[in-house]
């Protein structure tokens, strides 16, 4: 088959490359949210084409720093490309050449900046990261000087690597066969180069976390080269990128493989382009596969634009070759663009050639469950979404269900997900964080970061040591476990398996003398606080539960009731304690209670299932310590708000009062930094908790807590926020339009 455009390359380059190289090129980071954005957002820019206007010459030539090319199409910086070819960057630099534009170099290259320039005539830009040995940044820009190249392209969106799974599932390694070129000759210091793994090794660990602008100042004292920076995303970072002496501004997510939530580079193309009033040229990297989508970037202002994946994926299909067909693609798709829009040269391509509509993406990221579910145990964990395939395969169906569905419809539950992915990042760039402080207090008590565990009920159901597990890991963490009423083992087991700050989940039953003895109980087992659900004058419809007859298998109980005094009760099986629970279900809870149970403990109360400001307002002058804003996992009211959407209007209201805390939604590290941008103090994690209990007892539940602490030190490392106090509401940037689609039936 005849190859028509560039997106059709990347099948060909899927089918011939080793699966762990082809997922090196395609694959972003955590859930490539903004991979699929960095395409999708093109899609919602259309053309207001004018007619009737003399296209009989089409003039694309245009200057970048000087240099005159002719398109403004250029090649973007892309590692180790003899992965997809042999020839490698050597093609690539032959087909930039042939076609008059440019060629990035990346500092990863597996040829060296010479071995490129004796390829022929042609410009060619460097690109460049800032290590830790500032003698071996000189070394290369020097070379790189020497070697003929134009500019430097300095990358300035890394000071960690971002989480990139298909990667660390792949064990991803540069083949044994090929180098780092740029490296050879270079003064090294003491390592061993007998193979180019420990090369490797040693430039992983010159990533400099300490980059900031003062070094973008340093770097113009050793060079006459005009720097670009590389991975503006900002308004504040354009005009300190201008303040700061950059001579032109690439608009760049990384490939969507830094932070994952950041917004597609077309859609923060305008942003950086207003700020930079014309100053200083723009030119935008990200998501380009078509001629169209060419004249859309510069119909929003860049100078030009940057492709990368494609070009490899081209040179893996046909190399050289390839390259050049997909340049000349490009190029007579975006001349025909042009043609069609009546613009005859660059500058007559216009923001009113197109009109755009900035609502975020409808559809949420897919997080692989499906894939995992023919993988499981094959594959290493890399997330903690990944654990609710292994415990739906282990658990009975009853008992699955029973952790994972939500009240009718079930429209809450997927848009407690949902919403969390209308969040988009605003990160900061060129900031010290070679140190990331995440400790929090939380009501006096300090904690490691401000991740902390929801209440669950009757958690060896999913695994044997259920609640003692969870409590262990929890305290490993240094963090905080909240133990619901409703327990498979006792505040007094729980308090049993060592030191830690916990939290005691109430329901307020019909019967006072039985919450005042679980309360009284939990006070004396060393629990910290009460968090009071408030949500529940009824169960919710959980039609899953229903279909599936649930109930608590016989083997187990619900251990905070023994002991205790019940009145009269059949005693005899489990199922006569579960129907007098669930009748003791008091629809009269009022505030008058919350003012009670003051009145009964000492310990501060949370107010747990608060989703608006009249609610909040009453809660703090019902003397509530806190509030924990919650829908109760989606089990109660179905189309009630997902939890993050709610957050802003509670926090606002508790006008800092009181602490507020999110329940519900979160998945991602990522996740925890949008709800502390909204103003939460801390997030409770209950689900995915559950899901890795079931999967891999405590190790599972320690695992999933490491993850999402890595996840949550990466993206503040990555919005430049070195403690919790940095984390603002500038950060982020959301759209609350109304959900437009309807729930499945």
């Amino acid at each position: 088959m005849e190859i028509t455009n560039v997106t059709e390359y990347e099948a060909i380059a899927k089918e011939k490359l080793p699966k762990m190289i082809y997922d090196y090129y395609a694959s972003g980071a955590e859930d490539q949210w903004t991979l699929k954005e960095n395409r999708n957002a093109f899609s919602r820019i259309l053309f207001r084409p004018r007619i009737l206007i003399d296209v009989s010459k089409i003039d694309m030539t245009t200057t970048v720093l000087g240099f005159k090319i002719s398109m403004p199409i250029m090649i973007a910086p892309t590692a180790m490309q003899k992965m997809a070819h042999p020839e490698g960057e050597y093609a690539i630099a032959r087909a930039a050449s042939a076609a008059g534009t440019i060629m990035t170099l990346s500092t990863l290259a597996t040829s060296s900046v010479e071995e490129v320039a004796s390829t022929g005539p042609g410009i060619r830009f460097f690109q460049l990261y800032v290590f830790k040995d500032r003698n071996l940044v000189a070394q290369l820009v020097r070379r790189a000087e020497r070697a003929g190249f134009k500019a430097i392209a300095l990358t300035v969106d890394t000071p960690r690597l971002g989480h990139r799974e298909a990667d660390i599932k792949n064990r991803f390694s540069l083949p044994p066969f090929l180098t780092l070129k740029n490296f050879e000759g270079l003064d090294l210091g003491k390592i061993d180069r007998s193979n180019d793994f420990r090369l490797s090794s040693y430039i992983a660990d010159q990533i400099d976390q300490s980059l900031n602008w003062k070094d973008v100042k340093w770097l113009q004292t050793i060079t006459s080269l005009p720097i670009l920076l590389k991975g503006v995303l900002t308004a504040e970072d354009t005009r300190l990128a201008i303040q700061n002496g950059a001579a032109g501004i690439i608009v760049s997510n990384h490939g969507a493989r830094q932070l994952d939530y950041v917004p597609a580079t077309i859609m923060a193309l305008e942003e950086v382009v207003k700020a930079a009033q014309g100053r200083v040229p723009v030119f935008l990297d990200g998501g380009v596969r078509r001629g169209t989508d060419v004249f859309k970037a510069l119909a929003l202002g860049a100078s030009g634009i940057f492709i990368g994946r494609p070009i490899v994926y081209s040179l893996a299909a046909e190399g050289e070759a390839g390259v050049r067909k997909a340049l000349k693609m490009l190029r007579d798709e975006f001349e025909l663009t042009m043609a069609l829009s009546g613009c005859r040269s660059l500058n007559e391509i216009t923001r009113d050639h197109i009109k755009t509509d900035w609502y975020p993406v409808r559809a949420v990221a897919r997080l692989f469950i499906d894939s995992l579910k023919q993988s499981i145990g094959k594959m290493e964990i890399t997330n903690v979404t990944e654990y609710e395939a292994i415990a739906k395969e282990k658990l009975p169906k009853m008992i699955y269900d029973y952790y994972a569905s939500g009240a009718e419809d079930q429209w809450t539950l997927k848009e407690n997900r949902n919403a969390f992915s209308r969040i988009l990042f605003r990160p900061r760039i060129l900031i010290d964080v070679s140190k990331i402080d995440m400790t929090t207090t939380v009501l006096g008590f300090k904690i490691s970061m401000p991740i902390m565990i929801a209440p669950t009920a009757m958690q060896k159901m999913a695994h044997p040591e259920g609640e003692y597990a969870i409590a262990r890991a929890a305290s490993a963490a240094g963090t905080i476990m909240t133990l619901s009423t409703l327990a498979t083992s006792s505040v007094e087991e729980v308090a049993s398996t060592g030191p830690g700050i916990r939290f005691f989940q109430l329901y307020v039953f019909k019967d006072r003398n039985v919450v005042a003895q679980l309360v009284r109980r939990a006070e004396r087992a060393g629990f910290k606080a009460i968090a009071l659900t408030v949500d529940t004058p009824r169960l919710g419809r959980r039609e899953a539960d229903i279909k599936n007859r649930f109930s608590l298998p016989p083997f187990l109980t619900l251990k905070n009731f023994e002991g205790l005094d019940l009145g009269k009760i059949d005693r005899s099986n489990d199922s006569g304690l579960a129907s007098y629970i669930a009748d003791q279900i008091d629809q009269s809870l009022n505030w008058k209670d919350v003012k009670w149970l003051q009145t009964i403990t000492t310990l501060p109360i949370l107010l747990k299932g608060v989703l608006t400001a009249e609610d909040t307002r009453l809660a703090i002058q019902n003397g509530a310590a806190g509030i924990i804003v919650s829908n109760h996992g989606a089990r109660q009211l179905d189309y009630v708000p997902a939890t993050i959407m709610a957050l802003e209007e509670v926090v606002k209201a508790a006008q800092g009062r009181v602490p507020v805390f999110l329940d519900g939604g979160v998945r991602r590290g990522t996740d925890v930094f949008k709800a502390l941008a909204l103003g939460a103090s801390g997030i409770f994690i209950g689900r995915p908790i559950v899901y890795s209990l079931a999967a891999e007892g405590e190790a599972g539940v320690r695992k999933a807590l490491k993850m999402l602490r890595d996840e949550f030190e990466l993206t503040m490392a990555l919005s430049g926020c070195r403690s919790l106090n940095e984390i603002t509401r500038d950060h982020i940037k959301t759209d609350w339009y109304p959900v437009r689609a309807v729930a499945s039936l």
